[in-house]
């Protein structure tokens, strides 16, 4: 850890509360807030900044902002992975208890693929299974970000409508049995 000037110190310690304002804001929990200011305090304590109070204050609410950022990608992130306990596993890792629904699933899964060209099959899965986001998708194709999404949202329409289809399909066989 940097050792800091006796001025640098007195900026940090003047601009807390104007720090615990601006993290407060942004988080729902006090006690979260109290960690992200924490955690801004330690990294502003670790690096040189500016001398001047105008400055200071923009400096370390530009480091709040990186670290509120940091901390909501790791939130969200870990919000998406789930653990694999008891209950989860079973749901997961579930018995056929119906062939014929899951011959109908498969049918069904069929019928998308069949909907859909190879490479847009391939595509949707490196975006929605191996989570390839839309840019590195289009930097590799050399296309458009924005011409990326636009393709995958029509080949989601795509196996869309050929699910539907055949959910209707189903439906209307049933109903003559």
């Amino acid at each position: 850890m940097k050792v800091t000037s006796k001025s640098h110190w007195d900026l940090l310690v003047a601009s807390v509360p104007m720090l615990r304002e601006f993290v407060r804001r942004h988080v729902a929990g006090s006690e979260a807030a109290e960690e992200i200011l924490q955690e801004v305090s330690l990294r502003i304590l670790a690096s040189e900044g500016p001398s001047d109070c105008h400055h200071f204050l923009a400096w370390s609410r530009a480091i709040a902002r990186h670290v509120l950022v940091r901390d909501y990608r790791m939130r969200k992130r870990a919000a998406t992975e789930l653990p694999l306990e008891d209950e989860t596993a079973r749901e997961i890792c579930r018995h056929v208890t119906d062939p014929e629904g899951d011959v109908d699933a498969r049918t069904g899964v069929a019928r998308v693929i069949g909907a859909l060209d190879g490479e847009g099959i391939k595509l949707l899965v490196r975006r929605h299974v191996l989570e390839h986001t839309s840019k590195e998708l289009a930097d590799e194709l050399a296309q458009s970000p924005a011409a990326m999404r636009m393709r995958l949202m029509r080949l989601r329409s795509t196996a869309r409508v050929a699910r539907t289809r055949g959910q209707r399909a189903a439906a209307a066989r049933a109903k003559r049995y």
